[in-house]
């Protein structure tokens, strides 16, 4: 059975008095004692994050049976609520562990089971040539490129929370899903809708930015990207440092911004909210870590003979107290 990790026994922790608090999540999640499952973190809005094996694979498609039924409804409105709490402008069920192919976007549309019509029959023609999917598609989008039918834009993803990417994506693309009613759907997607629904059926396939993004200079802290008024003008390029959240760089000049996008307020945020994937894990560990100092600094005080406050003076580098008395000045 697990055990967590320890420097302190249970009775030595009881002995320091702490505040209770403080106390207890040391006592819980710092002892000898078998692993308890209830002194686990409690996460509303779990997100899986990279590199969880789970996002490098294809999802299974959706039972249609069973979604007319309803027996989906709960966890298609989780993921929907996952997205809505983190102000992401997508969300595809993986992210939250359910490794099926639906996601769901700012608009709060959902697609199951979708299908990248354009892809469908870029495999055909790519097959027809006797070409790699891969190459056939670089190929198809450069000739988009020389039309003006592709654009570059940054793009959040709530399985790297931290990061952003500069990633080069059709300007449209033709999807046939199924809506959360069970209804067949075809639809045309542009701009951020469509931009966000390739990256969404990226992940379903098992696709992941790697593959995708301009190259490792465009992937930057979410954290920074929101002091972009800040960064040099040619950084990580000019085109890059000139496109703005949820705006489009259509090569050479053009710009084209989606003011649709209004349910996607992440870069608003600040990381001192605490609303980000994994907040609530590392508040416990600031906490522990807290906690573990001071069972440590009064451990020494108890072994020394010595008051708390004066170990305290110690560790904080003031070094060891002088007993005896300063040199009389001479007169």
């Amino acid at each position: 059975m697990l055990r967590s990790w320890s420097i302190f026994s249970r009775g030595a922790s009881q002995k320091i008095g702490l505040t209770l608090g403080t106390l207890r999540t040391s006592l819980r999640c710092h002892s000898d004692e078998p692993y308890n499952p209830q002194a686990e973190v409690e996460v509303k809005y779990p997100v899986v994050q990279m590199p969880a094996r789970t996002l490098w694979t294809k999802q299974y498609s959706l039972s249609l049976k069973h979604l007319k039924q309803g027996d989906f409804d709960e966890m298609i409105g989780k993921v929907k609520e996952t997205r809505k709490y983190y102000q992401y402008p997508s969300m595809s069920a993986p992210k939250i562990g359910w490794n099926v192919n639906m996601f769901t976007l700012f608009d709060d549309s959902v697609y199951i089971n979708p299908v990248n019509l354009d892809a469908e029959e870029w495999t055909k023609e790519a097959a027809e040539k006797g070409m790699s999917y891969d190459a056939y598609e670089q190929q198809k989008m450069a000739a988009l490129r020389e039309k003006g039918q592709t654009g570059f834009a940054w793009e959040p993803c709530a399985s790297c929370c931290f990061m952003m990417h500069y990633i080069e994506r059709p300007l449209t693309v033709r999807i046939r899903a199924t809506n959360e009613k069970g209804v067949e759907v075809t639809e045309t997607l542009s701009l951020m809708r469509a931009r966000m629904a390739l990256h969404e059926m990226d992940h379903l396939q098992g696709i992941l930015f790697y593959r995708r993004v301009v190259d490792s200079d465009h992937v930057v802290p979410l954290e920074g990207f929101s002091l972009m008024s800040d960064w040099s003008d040619d950084y990580p390029s000019l085109e890059a440092r000139s496109t703005y959240l949820y705006t489009i760089f259509v090569p050479p000049y053009g710009f084209l911004q989606d003011p649709s996008v209004t349910d996607a307020r992440l870069i608003e945020r600040k990381f001192e909210d605490g609303v980000y994937p994994g907040a609530e894990h590392e508040r416990r560990i600031r906490i522990e870590s807290a906690a573990i100092e001071e069972l440590q600094r009064k451990r020494w005080a108890e072994e020394k003979g010595k008051s708390p406050s004066t170990m305290k003076e110690i560790t904080e580098g003031t070094g060891e107290e002088d007993t005896e008395e300063p040199e009389k000045e001479k007169s």
